[in-house]
């Protein structure tokens, strides 16, 4: 049993869920929770190693079990030591150092989400969540968005992470997914003073959707990119949508038109 807050898996585990950089530099991130933890069991990630403490449930041990068979380095620390390690109010009893897998983008594409200037972490999980339940190939990031990987962005994704391809690259690298393909993507620009509607554009054309941020709006980059701008009609009196609620009526509008 791991006992000391200066075990060197301790501070590991702090470093990955403080600091963007360890993340990228290591590779790895960190999945609080039994729901996550069973997500990425299920997915077979990799994963490094696994802290633990006696308030695990009977699923997480079950899941823990399932763990110690994979020859994962399992560690029990005290509920105490778990209490200050997490990033959790309310830790679950389980910490898993997950390695990160490198995006495979596939081919064709016909279906991408390009997330711009995304900084909340909440917002960026709660469009991955969106993206996956709507089967979006792949979800491109600017390098002004926030860290996919962080912890705030795991747990709102709900598991997505594990499901679709999430790759964070420059706008000549995500230009380059979108376009060098056998067949290039149109481009739509979520933008407030767009004259399309969205319920107007033809979205079962293989398509790219770029959302940017609440508060700055989508950058230059994203605007030179895009082919074409759509709005989403309010007919109420608020000025802007949250960029998470906006990417997911996008997204689903995508998919209710490709249904018909």
């Amino acid at each position: 049993m791991i006992t000391s807050n200066q075990n060197p898996k301790i501070q590991k585990t702090r470093a990955l869920l403080q600091q963007s950089k360890e993340r990228k530099n290591s590779g790895l991130f960190v999945v609080e929770g039994v729901r996550l933890f069973e997500e990425a069991m299920q997915a077979n990630w990799e994963m490094d190693f696994i802290l633990h403490s006696d308030n695990l449930s009977t699923r997480g041990l079950e899941l823990l079990n399932q763990a110690e068979e994979r020859k994962v380095d399992i560690d029990e620390i005290p509920f105490s030591l778990m209490r200050k390690v997490a990033d959790t109010e309310h830790p679950q009893g389980i910490i898993a150092i997950v390695q990160q897998k490198k995006a495979l983008i596939p081919r064709p594409l016909n279906f991408v989400l390009i997330c711009d200037s995304i900084s909340d972490p909440g917002n960026l999980g709660t469009i991955l969540r969106s993206a996956n339940a709507a089967q979006v190939q792949a979800v491109l990031i600017s390098p002004n968005s926030t860290d996919p990987y962080s912890p705030k962005v795991v747990r709102a994704g709900m598991g997505a992470h594990f499901h679709i391809p999430i790759y964070q690259a420059d706008w000549q690298e995500i230009y380059g997914i979108c376009r060098n393909s056998k067949q290039p993507l149109h481009t739509y620009l979520a933008a407030a003073d767009a004259g399309l509607s969205c319920w107007e554009a033809d979205l079962k054309i293989p398509c790219a959707i770029i959302v940017g941020s609440e508060a700055s709006g989508p950058g230059n980059d994203a605007h030179e990119m895009a082919d074409t701008k759509i709005k989403i009609p309010m007919p109420g009196e608020s000025e802007s949508l949250n960029a998470a609620v906006a990417a997911s009526i996008l997204l689903f509008e995508t998919v209710r038109q490709r249904s018909t």
